[in-house]
C-alpha cells in the first residue's frame, strides 16, 4: 500500500541534502527516522530522560562549586 504526502519546496530541499544517489525519498525518511541519534555518544547512548536530568544537575552543581571556589 502506498500513501502520498505533500512537502513544501523548502522541506524537499532540506530532504535532498540527506538523500543519497541510490536512495528513494522513502529510504531517506526511513533512514533518518530509524536511527538512535544518541547511539555511540558515551553516557547519553543508554541513559533515559530521567537519567539525563540527573547528570545535568550533577554537572551544574559541580560548575557552581567550581565558580564559588574561584571567586574566593
Amino acid at each position: 500500500m502506498s500513501t502520498s504526502i505533500r512537502l513544501s519546496e523548502k522541506a524537499k530541499s532540506r530532504l535532498d541534502l540527506f538523500k543519497r544517489d541510490d536512495e528513494s525519498y522513502n529510504d531517506v525518511i526511513i533512514r533518518l527516522t530509524s536511527d538512535d541519534k544518541w547511539a555511540g555518544f558515551g553516557i547519553a547512548s543508554s541513559t533515559d530522560d530521567e537519567g539525563m536530568d540527573e547528570i545535568r544537575e550533577q554537572m551544574r552543581s559541580r560548575m557552581d562549586d567550581h565558580i564559588e571556589e574561584t571567586e574566593q
